[in-house]
């Protein structure tokens, strides 16, 4: 539209761009029909087609990262697959059931959404770490049950209109040893100071708490390291050429930590038993859940 007027384009532009998001949900819906993409979701427990978004990972990133043709699908399952009925991705639906697995109340639900209103699990406090589409609405019936979310600038601890706290991983408002359960997914990386992060979860875990998460991985790197830091002016220096996640390549949020195949060594160094689902990591299969309890001394 680049050779129309201004003045003819501006009040053409939104149904433009509507149109495009037409055609792009027609064809994410063709696909997903054209391939049985239609399961339980495990997050809401409904019935619904699973959405592979091929478009939410761009082109950049997967030259940034030098992904292969498979590990660049991969990463789109993973981050996409969305359930048509309560937006989870394919990373939450996968993060749910390892709640659902580890922390089973006094039944055993088909949904995390049947699992939050279990009376054998209303004690558990539940923390999430940055909202998680689909499994923060899931648990919001949940009583003991605290969304957060990083505001820059923020204050820390305070509620927002949402019901939203404001937290830094940095430095955690809650009490040493009160949470039973902690969620976070694609967060991790990026936290300017990964260590001081895990000690904070590791803190206000309970003994034997479980912290459930995800981090982006791809195969072949060997060793966690770090891209960039936080210089004593609050600048960003990057070690390596920066890299950006959500949405990814030129834009997003700064990547402070790259995990590599050390990543449970790491995360058993930090005071946590370690195990890995779904994985482990592979060109096919970039949507591992990580599982971490805190150890009893």
């Amino acid at each position: 539209m680049s050779r129309w007027p201004g003045w003819f384009k501006r009040p053409l532009l939104p149904l433009w761009n509507g149109a495009h998001r037409l055609a792009w949900w027609g064809a994410e819906w063709l696909d997903a029909l054209a391939h049985r993409q239609i399961e339980r979701c495990v997050v809401c427990g409904r019935v619904g087609v699973m959405l592979l978004r091929r478009r939410v990972i761009p082109e950049r990133l997967i030259e940034l990262w030098g992904l292969t043709p498979a590990q660049a699908e991969a990463l789109r399952r993973k981050e996409s697959l969305d359930c048509s009925r309560c937006g989870a991705k394919l990373r939450g639906r996968r993060l749910a059931s390892v709640v659902l697995e580890v922390a089973a109340g006094a039944k055993r639900a088909g949904s995390l959404a049947e699992w939050a209103v279990d009376p054998g699990v209303q004690s558990l406090r539940i923390l999430e770490i940055n909202r998680i589409d689909g499994v923060e609405q899931a648990l919001r019936g949940h009583p003991g049950f605290v969304a957060t979310d990083y505001e820059e600038g923020g204050v820390r601890g305070a509620v927002n209109r949402e019901g939203v706290r404001c937290e830094d991983l940095m430095g955690l408002t809650f009490e040493d040893e009160s949470i039973d359960l902690i969620l976070s997914s694609e967060t991790l990386e990026h936290v300017p100071d990964l260590a001081t992060a895990l000690a904070e979860i590791r803190r206000v875990l309970k003994p034997g708490g479980w912290h459930i998460f995800t981090i982006p991985r791809v195969p072949g790197a060997a060793r966690t390291f770090a891209r960039a830091r936080v210089r004593a002016d609050g600048s960003i220096a990057c070690s390596v050429p920066p890299m950006l996640h959500h949405p990814g390549g030129d834009v997003g949020y700064p990547v402070f930590t790259e995990f590599g195949d050390d990543v449970e060594e790491l995360l058993a160094a930090a005071g946590f038993e370690v195990s890995t689902r779904f994985g482990p990591v592979c060109d096919e299969d970039l949507g591992q859940v990580y599982l971490c309890s805190k150890l009893v001394p």
